[in-house]
């Protein structure tokens, strides 16, 4: 909201509608990866794994994907 009365907007990125559409097109994907990252985070903390390869390999592949729908290096 401070945002948007700092710009004259009313939604953020009014003034950018490519961009605007492109992200609410991105979020539905970025949403599934960042529930999966978190329940991959919450595997590997826990001091009983024993297999800590596959899911450090898991994490690595979704922060990749976060970053490339996020159009960033991450």
């Amino acid at each position: 909201q401070a945002i948007c009365a700092i710009t004259g907007q009313a939604e953020i990125l009014d003034n950018a509608p490519v961009l605007k559409k492109s992200i609410e097109l991105r979020n539905p994907y970025t949403d599934v990866l960042n529930l999966l990252q978190a329940e991959l985070l919450q595997r590997w903390r826990q001091p009983a794994i024993l297999e800590r390869e596959p899911l450090g390999h898991a994490l690595f592949l979704s922060i990749n994907g976060i970053a490339a729908a996020m159009q960033s290096t991450g």
